[in-house]
């Protein structure tokens, strides 16, 4: 049995030690280390030589978002993700970025917790319900105006893969369930990032749920 090797970045010791003795329960999770900021995260990363950081926003010295962006620059297979409270997900942005494959609550449930870390080893992208329904913002007149324009930009094909992108399927899931290749469907993920002019997979669920392309 492969262990996930897991580093906890959080200020708050109890959530933490809560986290460490959940994560611990299941037999090939291991939590190697835990930072209580970014800087202490950093300064230790070379010698936990973690597989999965869990990975707290806002942090005194140095902040997830910064400490997300400096950990993938010298360790770009680490997987990363963020852990925020209700009402931060306008940090969101910022940490899809800063290079991060996941996002949930600090509510989330043990059962969620562990499906996120699997997908995201899994070379998925995980994004947690209750999550997106905050990001997704109430939207005026004008906005559902600008959203049916610039959703007739978007191919059909495109929607439907931007769709299978938002529940976390893979390239290579996507074309298996769209009898298309997963070159094709690199094809349209390309294209829907350049017309959305976001700069990852993880940007461009969250515009579109915040745009009204895609409902959770």
């Amino acid at each position: 049995m492969e262990i996930i090797k897991i580093v906890l970045v959080d200020d708050h010791s109890i959530f933490s030690k809560g986290l460490s003795l959940l994560l611990n329960g299941v037999p090939d999770f291991k939590v190697v280390g835990e930072a209580c900021n970014g800087r202490v995260f950093l300064d230790h990363l070379d010698d936990w030589q973690p597989d999965m950081v869990l990975m707290d926003i806002k942090m005194p010295e140095l902040n997830g978002i910064e400490a997300t962006r400096l950990a993938l620059q010298n360790h770009p297979r680490l997987k990363i993700i963020a852990l925020t409270m209700f009402g931060e997900s306008h940090y969101c942005q910022s940490m899809a970025e800063a290079g991060a494959h996941g996002f949930l609550q600090k509510n989330v449930s043990g059962k969620e917790l562990e499906k996120a870390i699997r997908e995201v080893m899994a070379d998925k992208n995980y994004f947690s319900r209750s999550l997106m329904q905050d990001i997704s913002p109430e939207q005026d007149e004008r906005e559902n105006l600008l959203i049916k324009e610039f959703n007739e930009t978007l191919t059909k094909r495109e929607h439907q893969v931007l769709v299978h992108i938002a529940e976390g399927l893979s390239s290579q899931e996507i074309a298996k369930k769209m009898f298309i290749s997963a070159r094709t469907v690199e094809g349209h993920r390309a294209n829907l990032i350049d017309k959305t002019g976001t700069k990852n997979v993880v940007d461009l669920v969250i515009y579109a749920i915040r745009h009204g392309i895609i409902h959770i």
